[in-house]
């Protein structure tokens, strides 16, 4: 029996962070109908946990890991 599996391959560009991620978040929700909202859930809180690593790091340091572009 054939084995079928959808499979989403991205080439992003790293010199736009933000809008390439949005855009691969948005290539794969239609694979989960009705689980959108839990998705992104998930996706925040994994954000958040690494924003207070961040924090910490910096905390530990006196500076930042990384410096953002965006300043």
């Amino acid at each position: 029996m054939a084995h079928i599996q959808p499979v989403v391959r991205c080439e992003i560009d790293p010199t736009k962070p933000v809008p390439e991620i949005c855009a691969v978040i948005m290539a794969v929700m239609p694979y989960h109908p009705g689980q959108e909202e839990a998705i992104l859930q998930g996706i925040k809180d994994a954000v958040e946990q690494r924003l207070v690593q961040l924090k910490g790091a910096e905390a530990q340091h006196g500076e930042p890991i990384r410096k953002s572009g965006r300043d």
